[in-house]
Parts: structure tokens; sequence; C-alpha cells
């Protein structure tokens, strides 16, 4: 298995948080390998070169062959990733906010739903997958690629940045979320305003990211150290008790924590749980 993190370009800094690739391989004949992926505060766009990848969507309850590249916006619902033996993952991941200034599409039309890349952003996303496929292609390479793309997007940006920008990314930090009425001021707008430009931005309230926020660091949190008991990672991830966390798991995940950890340690990779700064390369 092979994992990066690469941080993006200056001029893509207040739109991108970090370019993640993940290349691992399983055996041909082995168990087809199942992945959770719960509601994560992140909204990113995907590319997959190498490999099908299947989902099961837990909101419609059907099961979905995923194009090799989609956008995933606002998400609520827990989906369940199915890989082929050989599975590449490139993805961004957008600073909150990033996708809709970059899009000028309202995050609320995205809203649990991944959407095929090229109807957002057109036929030159198509050249982009195709130079991904490239057998020669070596990793940087590939980050090369979706850099260069997204930096010709970035020059004819539809959303310029605004104040509210500087303030989404508070409620991405564990512990207390600042009062909305303290978040608004420094947005400086009313608190309904801030309501309203915060749902064109991210595609929900600031109430239900900030929960989506927490309960995705928490289940980070135990799944890179199984040491700690649930309690100290509810505590830790600002939870009052580990009850308040077991109702957001069973909200956004639909079974409770320990069962959704054990479903995700099913397989030992961490193909969509590694944390920024991490880096493994190994062949397994």
């Amino acid at each position: 298995m092979f994992s990066k993190f690469y941080p993006p370009a200056p001029e893509l800094a207040s739109l991108v948080q970090h370019y993640m690739l993940v290349h691992v391989h399983y055996p041909a004949h082995g168990q087809a390998v199942v992945k959770p992926f719960p509601p994560a505060p992140e909204q990113c766009l995907y590319f997959y070169p190498r490999g099908a990848v299947w989902n099961y969507q837990h909101g419609s309850q059907r099961h979905v062959l995923s194009p090799d590249s989609i956008v995933v916006g606002p998400q609520v619902t827990r989906v369940d990733l199915c890989f082929s033996p050989e599975h590449l993952v490139i993805c961004v991941a957008f600073r909150p906010g990033g996708l809709h200034r970059l899009l000028g599409t309202p995050m609320t039309e995205l809203f649990d739903l991944p959407v095929e890349s090229e109807l957002l952003f057109g036929s030159e996303l198509r050249q982009v997958r195709e130079q991904l496929r490239d057998p020669a292609a070596t990793y940087d390479h590939m980050i090369g690629l979706v850099e260069a793309f997204l930096l010709r997007q970035a020059r004819r940006i539809r959303v310029a940045q605004r104040p509210i920008d500087a303030v989404l990314p508070l409620l991405l930090k564990p512990g207390t979320v600042p009062p909305l009425d303290w978040l608004a001021d420094a947005a400086c707008l009313s608190a309904r305003q801030f309501e309203r430009n915060f749902r064109e931005r991210l595609g929900m309230g600031p109430k239900l990211f900030s929960r989506i926020s927490r309960f995705s660091h928490a289940f980070r949190l135990k799944d890179h150290h199984p040491e700690l008991d649930w309690l100290s990672v509810a505590l830790r991830t600002g939870y009052t008790d580990y009850r308040h966390l077991v109702r957001d798991c069973r909200e956004f995940a639909g079974v409770t924590p320990p069962t959704l950890l054990t479903i995700d340690a099913a397989d030992s990779k961490r193909v969509y749980t590694l944390l920024p700064g991490q880096r493994w390369e190994s062949r397994q």
C-alpha cells in the first residue's frame, strides 16, 4: 500500500486543504473488500484511475457503480465502498466553502448525493481522467495533472473570497464551537445572513456541520488510537458524554461506534481514514 498527502500550491491554498493519493492491491481472488465511509466535513473531488468502485448508499439503499471521478459535497449518511483488487484513489479535499467558490454552485444542490465530476467541471475534466489512466504516470505526475487542472479552474473562480470564508474553518476544530452570534459577527453578517451564506457554501446549517465534524474526528481518533476507551474519545472531541457520541453515530452511520469500528477494522488498511500529515509507503 502506498499513501501520501500533498500540500496545494500557494495559489490554491485558500480553496484546497490537501491532496491525498492511496494505491492499494488486494488478492485477486480474495473476499470483496468493503469499507464504511461515514459522513465527514470535507467536500472532495475524487479520481479513481485504476480499479472500479461500487458503493452502497445507505440513504437511498441502493448499490451504484461509481464513475471514475466524482464530487462529494455535503454528506449526512454513510456510504459503503467496495473495491476492485487494485484501487488507486486521488482525493482533493477542499477547505470549507472552497468547492462552492470554485464551482459557483449552491452546495444544497449536491446534498448527500455524489455527482459525476464532468457534469460540474465540463469536458476539460475528461482530459484529466484520461491522462491519469496512463500506466506510466507516476504518483507525483498524477498529482501534478490534478493540480494543473485546478489552477486553470481557479483563474476563472466563480465566487470571490469573503470574511465568512475565514470563519468557516473554526467549525472543524474539535471542542466547543463558538456561538452562532459570534461567528456571524466575525463574518460581518447578521445571524440570518450567516445561516443563509453558510448553507450556500456548505449545503447544511452550522449546527449540523459542526456535529458531523465532531463525529468524524471522534471516529478517526479512535481508529488511530485503539488504546483509548470510547468515553475518553468522546470527551477529547467535544462531547459531554459517550451517550451523545452514540446518538450521532447511529444517526450518521446507522450503527453504534464499536460496530462501526469493527466493520472498518475488517480490513486493516486505512484507505479513507488516514490523517493529514501521514505518509505510509509499504507493499502488502
